[in-house]
């Protein structure tokens, strides 16, 4: 069975947390990812839900944000669209409270994901310095890096903005800003800015390009705390993958 991201669905006529169509994680990470260690890493991906919709028992209408955090150790991923799908049918229920609308939508998502999710406020963009990427019409495979930190490491918050990659199911763009708290040089920022450049015409869902950007610049020496992927949203809900070292 296919999810629906991709093809014209009807919006659902009742409430239907059937829509919700998991993504394996194993599935998603095939490729690149075979040979990684990932009890090594930790992180989450954050939905940033900023259309949510509800009717009260009184038939009063409600419109809040928040967000879902899923850890990335789960066996499941959400597809974006079916998300979306679920979501909207949420009107076609009536609720107490909002509290009663997010204990329903834990629910139902935990039950597909296979693993506890947290519910919280939007997730906000962090102050960072800001930083270019470079497109080449070459693939430019990430240079190792060479730069020796002094024992008492600098690290600060680099922002990498207008990164592009394509999604693998429609071919259309997906745009984010990638933040990195990192102790690294010029070169470092020079050889990072071309090796993003080279996912522009690259396939991959949010989860898949954060984990392989984190995971080639950790083989690769740079010297790395965390990464954040967070790719603008579409249809009211923004992604934000979330990785770091253990």
């Amino acid at each position: 069975m296919k999810g629906p991201l991709g093809k014209k669905v009807a919006a659902p006529k009742k409430f239907d947390p059937k829509v919700l169509f998991p993504i394996s994680r194993t599935d998603q990470r095939k490729g690149v990812f075979e040979k990684t260690d990932f009890s090594k890493i930790k992180g989450d991906d954050v939905w940033n839900i900023h259309e949510l919709l509800w009717i009260d028992k009184k038939n009063n209408s409600h419109h809040n944000e928040l967000s879902i955090s899923l850890n990335c150790t789960s066996k499941n991923t959400i597809e974006s669209k079916s998300m979306k799908l679920f979501l909207g049918s949420l009107v076609h229920k009536k609720f107490e409270n909002i509290s009663e609308v997010k204990n329903v939508i834990k629910r139902h998502i935990e039950a597909v994901t296979k693993s506890k999710i947290k519910l919280g406020k939007i997730y906000t963009k962090q102050n960072a310095n800001e930083c270019e990427i470079k497109i080449s019409s070459k693939v430019k495979p990430l240079k190792e890096s060479s730069y020796k930190a002094s024992k008492r490491k600098n690290f600060k918050t680099y922002v990498f903005k207008a990164f592009r990659s394509l999604c693998p199911v429609t071919n259309q763009p997906d745009i984010a800003d990638i933040y990195l708290v990192a102790d690294i040089n010029a070169q470092n920022k020079k050889d990072i800015s071309e090796y993003l450049g080279s996912f522009f015409e690259k396939n991959g869902f949010h989860e898949r390009c954060v984990e392989e950007i984190f995971l080639e610049l950790k083989r690769k020496k740079y010297l790395i705390k965390s990464i954040e992927g967070y790719f603008e949203r579409r249809g009211g809900i923004a992604i934000i993958p979330r990785r770091y070292s253990v």
